[in-house]
C-alpha cells in the first residue's frame, strides 16, 4: 500500500509537517484521512484555537509530491460542519 504524509498548511508560510505518514490503500483514503485531520483542527479551534479558514491539508507522497489540497470541509452555509 501507498505511504501518504498529511502537512497542514497554515496562513502564510507556516507549515506543520508530518514526518510519520500513514500506509493507506488509495487516495480515496488519504482525503478520508485528510478530513479526520480536519474534524480534529476544527474541533481545537472550537476549543479556542487558530482559525483555519484558509488553511489546507496536503496530501503527499514519499518523494514529497502534493497529490491533492484539501481545504477546510464546509456546509451548505459556507461553514465549517458540527464536529461531534
Amino acid at each position: 500500500m501507498p505511504w501518504y504524509f498529511f502537512d497542514v498548511l497554515h496562513d502564510g508560510d507556516d507549515v506543520t509537517r508530518d514526518h510519520k505518514g500513514v500506509d493507506l490503500p488509495d487516495m480515496d483514503a488519504a482525503r478520508t484521512h485528510a478530513i479526520g485531520i480536519w474534524h480534529r483542527i476544527i474541533s481545537e479551534r472550537d476549543a479556542g484555537g487558530r482559525d483555519p479558514q484558509h488553511w489546507n491539508v496536503a496530501v503527499l507522497d514519499v518523494h514529497g509530491t502534493v497529490l491533492a489540497l484539501v481545504p477546510m470541509p464546509t456546509g451548505p452555509d459556507g461553514r465549517p460542519p458540527a464536529m461531534g
